[in-house]
């Protein structure tokens, strides 16, 4: 089986630089980026299996970050790496299915399993 391909949307560098050794060294293929554009600009060339998505990014944030990387990629299964969200915006964003929410700070064992769990699950546009 080939390695899962993972993209994480992280604005906070050393969060971001953190998840990409955590989960090369799991055996995932790994991208980064810090921004949202530059998430969607990889995200159409490294068409991951999974994301992991802060949604607390500079310009877009919440449900319309979750819109924007679902209309992009319909079906990809989106983690969301967050310290606090409100529960209206929990709400609100879980709509998009496979949708999945980790707080930090997280146990990088569990979302170990939750990533391979989700880059096995079907992509239902």
């Amino acid at each position: 089986m080939s390695r899962a391909r993972v993209l994480v949307v992280e604005d906070e560098i050393e969060v971001a630089a953190t998840l990409l050794e955590q989960l090369t060294g799991r055996d995932y293929t790994v991208m980064t980026a810090t921004t949202a554009q530059e998430g969607l600009d990889v995200l159409r060339t490294f068409r991951p299996d999974v994301l992991l998505l802060d949604i607390s990014l500079p310009g877009l944030s919440g449900p319309d970050l979750i819109a924007v990387f679902g209309g992009a990629s319909p079906g990809l299964p989106i983690i969301v790496v967050t310290s606090a969200v409100e529960s209206q915006t929990i709400a609100r964003i879980a709509d998009h299915k496979p949708f999945h929410v980790v707080y930090k700070p997280y146990d990088v064992d569990a979302l170990d399993r939750l990533v391979a769990a989700a880059a096995k699950e079907p992509r239902v546009a």
